[in-house]
């Protein structure tokens, strides 16, 4: 995606200050040593828990000593313990002055909170109707957001999008909310009361033709006319379990990349995952109409998904996106009530067989939801007040405790491992995952056979949290007309193409944060990685650009670099549309990392 994220600049920036304030590039230089590998084949367990009282409310004060952790029964000693409560609305850092137009920071206007938080509209797995309404609620939730809190909207349709990246904004997230309201999703693989009900009446048609065809000799139905029946339902049955399989492996992949977008995102994330009809596994099939006992064929994926979520600090808060739901008996649609033809015979088995669905969808719903909270940490909700349901669930996941520990058995085979929290001296109820996967042998050579990866590239995907490490400001700088056809192009995507706007993105980072070493002429040095990458709203990139940068502050300019900060800028050719800009700049020598997401159509209209 990002092919020249760890490419050399090979040309001097001059950058005028008071004085000669330079950032000069530097050539990749090979150690004659090989670099030192640590390797650690202990594992360490971190666990966050949401402790609640029986009023509901977040617990707080509580320390180490009031903790007990087991794993598969045997008590384990807590190596790490640390309180993360977000701070009151308001108990910020003071409001920042205004900045000028087409001029962006990443430092906050508040604290932000030590967790972030995921909204997960699956129209996948939810009617359309259902989403209209989790869509109100959740405009209504965002109109009373506090400043702190730290959010993104993904989607989950014929695949996972981003709507919204990270953001304090409760105007921009009600804006991305809306326009998702403004173009629904209707899930090819999901039921509908429509299909369900054609469905029965078209065997229920076929079983009343035979029920009045008897057989005048043995005085029973005509058995052609059953076997047609019972091989329509079969077909049927193979045909739903079919897309409810597809459904479920949809679902896994997603969050399994949820859960690799979020694993360089520091801290707990809570993903407030909205859906209408849980997907569960059916059992493997071993023949065309016969169904083995050894449960879900994708119990490994699922397991994997567990682990991956697990490592990501990500906890799943399931909500139930139809609300109060109603028997689709007694809905317009079914044809019991819409007055469609039908004998009294075929009323019976159509109300039978209706009540008996949603019983059995119900209780799937409910034990899928509740498997997937637990697994991760969460707390699943069922019930009529989604806005209710989302403030509590961002306001409980903002406030918890992490806990770790190495656990005493080191062999790891692969086995599943369980693992128990409590707090013996008080009545509490506490939502952590309980559970977690051996590595094998096999993945672990995998693990250490991996290559270095570049640590900035991880923070420059659309929409992830603005880190703030290290601390800029960024000026854009539109020029006044489109790039001409033929031109050298600003950045390293070879294949831009159309009509191009050239930005001249110019930088100003701030000191701190910064590992400089000050050479013997007092002469501070440093080495930093700067990154620009453009992304259509859905998460496409379309040009990109990345260079190493040696930066050099003389002693008679370093306070003016404290102050204002150290200036360099590039330019970047992007197409017209929805287009967002993420920069990123990375210190190699103190691994501190600073991005910020600027949407460019925000950046135009303040020019």
């Amino acid at each position: 995606m990002l092919r020249c994220l760890s490419a050399i600049l090979v040309v001097s920036l001059s950058i005028p200050l008071s004085g000669t304030l330079y950032a000069q590039a530097l050539a990749a230089q090979e150690s004659e040593a090989p670099a030192p590998t640590l390797k650690l084949n202990v594992r360490t367990v971190l666990v966050d828990v949401v402790v609640t009282d029986k009023e509901g409310h977040v617990v707080p004060n509580l320390t180490k000593d009031d903790f007990r952790v087991l794993e598969n029964g045997t008590p384990q000693g807590i190596t790490f313990f640390e309180p993360n409560f977000a701070p009151l609305p308001g108990a910020g850092e003071a409001a920042a002055a205004p900045l000028p137009p087409g001029v962006f920071t990443n430092v906050p206007a508040v604290v932000p909170t030590d967790s972030v938080n995921i909204l997960l509209m699956d129209a996948l797995n939810t009617a359309e109707v259902d989403q209209s309404y989790v869509h109100k609620e959740m405009v209504q939730y965002l109109a009373t957001l506090p400043p702190q809190i730290r959010i993104a909207v993904f989607m989950l349709s014929e695949k996972l999008r981003i709507i919204q990246g990270f953001t304090q904004d409760s105007t921009v997230l009600r804006a991305a909310i809306k326009k998702l309201a403004a173009n629904p999703n209707m899930s090819p693989l999901l039921p509908t009361v429509e299909s369900d009900n054609a469905n029965n009446t078209a065997t229920n048609m076929i079983l009343e033709a035979a029920a009045e065809t008897v057989n005048s000799h043995s005085g029973v139905p005509d058995a052609t006319l059953t076997d047609m029946a019972s091989a329509l339902q079969q077909f049927q049955g193979q045909q739903a379990g079919f897309e409810q399989d597809q459904r479920l492996l949809m679902t896994l992949e997603a969050l399994q990349q949820i859960a690799r977008y979020l694993a360089g995102v520091p801290g707990r994330k809570n993903l407030i995952w909205f859906v209408g009809v849980f997907p569960t596994c059916l059992p493997a099939m071993v023949s065309q109409g016969a169904l083995t006992n050894g449960g879900c064929p994708y119990q490994e994926k699922f397991e994997k998904t567990v682990d991956m979520l697990a490592d990501a600090r990500v906890s799943i808060y399931p909500v139930d996106a139809r609300g109060l739901t109603v028997h689709s008996l007694y809905t317009a649609e079914n044809p019991v009530l819409s007055g469609a033809p039908t004998s009294f015979q075929g009323v019976i088995q159509a109300q039978k067989t209706s009540l008996n669905s949603d019983v059995g969808k119900n209780a799937d719903n409910i034990n899928g939801m509740d498997a997937v909270a637990q697994a991760t940490g969460g707390k699943p909700y069922y019930g009529n007040d989604i806005k209710g349901a989302l403030a509590a669930d961002v306001e409980n996941g903002a406030r918890y405790y992490s806990l770790a520990y190495t656990p005493s058995d080191h062999k790891e085979i692969g086995r599943e491992r369980q693992i128990e929290v409590s707090i013996p001296s008080g009545s509490y109820k506490l939502s952590y995952r309980r559970a977690y996967y051996e590595e094998t042998p096999k993945s672990l050579a995998a693990e250490e056979a991996k290559a270095p990866t570049d640590p900035l590239r991880p923070l420059m995907d659309r929409g992830m949290p603005n880190f703030t490490e290290l601390r800029y400001k960024v000026k854009l700088s539109p020029a006044p007309a489109p790039t001409v056809p033929g031109a050298a192009r600003a950045g390293d995507n070879a294949d831009l193409k159309g009509t191009l706007t050239r930005y001249t993105v110019g930088f100003s980072l701030a000191t701190n944060g910064l590992a400089m070493v000050t050479g013997p002429d007092g002469v501070r040095h440093g080495q930093i990685e700067v990154a620009l990458v453009a992304y259509s709203q859905e998460g496409k990139p379309l040009n990109w650009e990345a260079r190493q940068i040696g930066l050099a502050v003389r002693p008679n300019q370093f306070a003016t670099a404290e102050k204002s900060g150290i200036p360099f800028h590039f330019d970047i050719d992007v197409p017209a549309g929805d287009v967002y800009l993420r920069t990123g700049v990375y210190d190699l020598s103190a691994s501190h990392a600073g991005t910020l997401e600027i949407p460019l159509v925000q950046a135009v209209a303040q020019r």
